[in-house]
């Protein structure tokens, strides 16, 4: 996955442009003022940039010539795409500092193909240096997603010793702050608009637990399903990746804007569901609905978590409904009620019960794995 800027005037054409990078795995920042993109740019640092050439006060040639005149982004890969279609306009973008041309209109695959190419001749890919984003996502209530987000969060924070922060992208009014017994002194909801954030901003919205775990609460009261667009998102965990080791989402229960920009960001995503016919159905059509989307859920592994004394389905039949492996299996652990209702996450005591064993496991074992990566 790639950080990817689009600069183009033309919004409707900026939002396909930007829906078709999203499909395609990347996380995407839109603008449609060329002045302020070229601003955010600089100060990003994007692993690639989409260019429209005639736009108003500055135009993309401008952009281009900038951008390789300023220390530090001059190697940045930058793809025009325009609907001027001479072969002097292929020369005049090439070069102003272009390093790839493409006239509108086109289709996904012929821009997914273009944009690889530049990434993979200019090394655009995430680099090591950067954090992972892990999202924990199901639609299906009641299944402890929030639960398992905030005790993978605190295990990770643990094993690795290095900055972690956890998300709760609720609309709903989020419930990961009362695991840990934290007040919500700001959340995602008083961010400014998209190119105001920077990491100053955000850092001052993260609560900061006793642990050392830092977490962007949810709001306290419901809100509409939109009301975190799917760019916001995007900037929220393209600044986390950049300044935490890992960055763990509680995704919300609803298909809302947010939960397609965090499911299709992250590196890693967790499928959490119960053992139960109802879940394991839900699980089924969530994958279809995403399949159906064009979203590509990278690394994505299903966790099942038995929230109920008894369960109503094997695991061996949960993966038989969802024909796939089922990675770990967390017990019902009667300790939680009590965890939950006292603010402790049952990983940061001494307890060795279902949930705090299995999701240390899950940490370690992604620690590991991001150990032998670099």
């Amino acid at each position: 996955m790639a950080r990817i800027y689009v600069i183009d005037d033309d919004e409707q054409l900026l939002k396909m442009v930007g829906l078709m990078l999203e499909r395609g795995g990347h996380a995407v920042t839109l603008f449609s003022d060329p002045v302020e993109g070229l601003e955010q740019v600089k100060e990003d640092k994007p692993d690639l940039l989409v260019l429209d050439v005639m736009m108003p006060n500055l135009s993309g040639h401008d952009v281009a010539r900038d951008i390789r005149e300023t220390e530090g982004i001059e190697n940045m890969p930058i793809l025009v795409l325009t609907a001027r279609s001479q072969e002097i306009d292929r020369t005049t973008a090439i070069q102003s500092g272009a390093d790839d041309y493409m006239s509108k209109p086109v289709t996904s695959q012929e821009l997914m193909e273009r944009v690889d190419k530049l990434l993979t001749q200019k090394g655009g890919q995430m680099s090591p240096e950067q954090g992972l984003v892990i999202t924990v996502f199901g639609l299906r209530g009641g299944t402890g997603r929030t639960t398992v987000a905030v005790n993978l969060a605190a295990a990770l924070r643990r094993v690795s010793q290095h900055e972690v922060c956890l998300v709760d992208l609720s609309p709903s009014g989020g419930q990961a702050v009362m695991h840990m017994r934290l007040q919500t002194r700001s959340s995602w909801l008083d961010l400014p608009e998209v190119h105001e954030i920077n990491w100053d901003t955000l850092k001052d919205r993260l609560i900061i637990h006793p642990s050392g775990l830092r977490v962007l609460s949810a709001p306290v009261k419901p809100q509409p399903p939109d009301a975190l667009s799917g760019e916001k998102t995007n900037k929220i965990l393209d600044l986390l990746r950049r300044h935490m080791a890992f960055t763990v989402v509680d995704a919300p229960g609803v298909l809302t804007p947010s939960f397609m920009a965090a499911v299709t960001a992250a590196e890693m995503s967790i499928h959490l569901l119960t053992p139960e016919v109802v879940a394991v159905q839900t699980a089924v059509k969530l994958n279809r609905v995403l399949v159906k989307q064009g979203i590509k859920v990278k690394r994505k592994t299903h966790i099942l978590n038995q929230v109920t004394p008894e369960a109503q389905l094997p695991a061996t039949a949960v993966e038989r409904g969802l024909n796939n492996r089922v990675a770990f299996s967390i017990g019902f652990d009667p300790n939680q009620s009590r965890a939950m209702s006292q603010g402790v996450p049952l990983t940061l005591t001494s307890a060795k019960t279902a949930l705090p064993t299995i999701t240390r496991r899950m940490a370690e074992a992604i620690w590991q794995r991001v150990a032998a990566d670099n």
